[in-house]
């Protein structure tokens, strides 16, 4: 009966090696991972050149690993793995407090701060101190700031960060925003935050830079559901979220022009909502150029904001 048993597993075993073999050969290969929003590699050249080389091994093992049957569900099976039964406290940097999916950032990179301080420095010399402008500068933490050190996870020193900042931009009025957002801004599965719950924030800057904070302001939510990017590095089963719009009549009259494909966009743009990244609903997501106008302005004034995704809400 022993021997039966063995037979019957040694048999399944060798049945699954067939099965996975077959389709890592033959199964075609995808593009992209849409779980972790980048492209996967594909099959390499093969060549006399990249064999002696070396290139072709090196590429192929790339693409194995990319392509292999059924690789999400293996990744998170490994996940699970890794945080239930070897009770490690991160899977591939990627940590888990209280619901909240958040990566590892530690320690600063202090030179990629600096070359973004120096192209700083470089823009106000050429374009906004010539012109007199009024310059303003806010860091926005990352929700790690709120979630790494109190539950013994490496933190970076923002502290650093924020002196390094003052020090580097003179000119400018720095605003603390830290006081006014917590670790329930931001997303359970994303990096960034949360447009609904950042009326206090806009607050703190309007108040520094002397306008009227926004009023009238509706959430509207998006039915679409978002799985943030967390989502796909931790290979979790987590549950989708809910991404709103906040509307008021001054921004349903705002239009935005967009300087690369020289057409006009809305400040919603809900097509992206069913995009790969639907937090690129907000000014189209990565765009190098936008104009907003606003034909109800009381005043000629422009803002000018250097900004990122999470600017962009």
């Amino acid at each position: 009966m022993t021997k039966k048993i063995r037979a019957i597993g040694a048999a399944c075993l060798l049945l699954l090696w067939a099965v996975l073999t077959g389709l890592a050969w033959f199964k075609p290969a995808q593009d992209t991972s849409v779980s972790e929003r980048r492209p996967l590699a594909q099959f390499p050249e093969l060549s006399t050149q990249t064999v002696l080389e070396g290139k072709f091994m090196t590429t192929f093992e790339d693409y194995t690993l990319d392509q292999f049957p059924a690789r999400d569900t293996f990744r998170t099976l490994k996940s699970l793995v890794h945080y239930n039964v070897l009770q490690q406290k991160d899977n591939n940097g990627i940590y888990l407090v209280d619901g909240y999916a958040a990566k590892l950032d530690y320690p600063m990179n202090t030179e990629a701060v600096d070359h973004a301080l120096g192209r700083l420095n470089y823009v106000y010399e050429t374009y906004l101190k010539p012109q007199g402008s009024k310059v303003y500068m806010a860091v926005i933490p990352d929700k790690g700031y709120y979630l790494a050190q109190p539950n013994g996870y490496p933190a970076m020193d923002y502290s650093s960060l924020f002196t390094r900042v003052e020090k580097a931009l003179p000119f400018a009025s720095h605003i603390d925003i830290t006081g006014s957002l917590s670790a329930k801004d931001y997303y359970f599965t994303d990096t960034h935050w949360r447009q609904e719950m950042l009326l206090p924030t806009a607050e703190v800057l309007c108040k520094a830079m002397g306008v009227t904070a926004p009023t009238n302001c509706t959430a509207t939510k998006v039915n679409v559901p978002f799985y943030g990017v967390y989502y796909g590095q931790a290979a979790l089963p987590m549950q989708p979220e809910t991404i709103y719009i906040m509307e008021n009549p001054l921004l349903q009259s705002c239009t935005v022009y967009d300087y690369e494909t020289g057409k006009n966009t809305p400040v919603y743009n809900l097509e992206k909502a069913t995009g790969k990244d639907p937090y690129e609903l907000y000014l189209s997501g990565p765009k190098s150029l936008l104009r907003i106008e606003n034909p109800n302005a009381a005043t000629d004034r422009e803002l000018i904001i250097f900004r990122d995704s999470f600017g962009s809400s």
